[in-house]
């Protein structure tokens, strides 16, 4: 019995001196963190495919996928933040392109856990184009839509899409990265 009190002692002096030697004063728990987002860089190019009825500047980081030029869409692809921006286009009559704005607006209306919605206004009358940018703040799929026009016959409408799905706190960074990309497009574009 002796032996084990003794044992059990020295066990007990052990735990004591690991515990006194492998505590330092500074600790103190750290939060979870994410990762740095960074942009890139600032550089721009024009995006000038030759089946496509117009053109604008997308950012240097940015790829560009024309599978469906024929159609006029065109999506840029940022594969760093795991994001699409998809561009469609449609060229019809007065009455199509009343219609086409009114789907367009439409389907940001219909966005999920979308808390707010600011809209603003675009014009660039010598390039005969005109439009609007919609920020959506909240939970939902896509937080930056636009939609260009001439008013008369051609549209085009962006809707960036996150390949995940998305929290605006954690994405808030990329988003106001992706909303300087997007203006940069708008202020860029024009009809061929």
């Amino acid at each position: 019995m002796r032996g084990m009190s003794r044992r059990m002692m020295q066990g007990v002096m052990s735990l004591f001196l690991v515990g006194a030697v492998g505590c330092g004063g500074d600790y103190s728990p750290k939060p979870r963190g994410y990762f740095r987002i960074e942009r890139d860089s600032l550089a721009y190019s024009l995006l000038h495919h030759v089946a496509l009825p117009y053109a604008f500047e997308i950012p240097a980081g940015a790829r560009v996928d024309t599978a469906e030029a024929s159609r006029g869409w065109v999506n840029v692809v940022y594969p760093s933040w795991h994001v699409t921006l998809y561009g469609s286009y449609l060229e019809t009559s007065s009455e199509g392109l009343q219609r086409a704005l009114a789907d367009g607006a439409d389907l940001v209306r219909r966005q999920q856990s979308v808390r707010r919605v600011s809209e603003k206004a675009y014009e660039h009358p010598e390039a005969e184009v005109w439009g609007t940018l919609y920020l959506l703040e909240g939970d939902c799929a896509s937080p930056i839509q636009f939609m260009l026009t001439d008013r008369r016959r051609r549209f085009f409408r962006g809707a960036l899409y996150f390949d995940f799905e998305p929290k605006a706190d954690s994405i808030a960074p990329v988003v106001g990265y992706l909303r300087q990309d997007v203006v940069r497009l708008m202020e860029t574009f024009y009809w061929k």
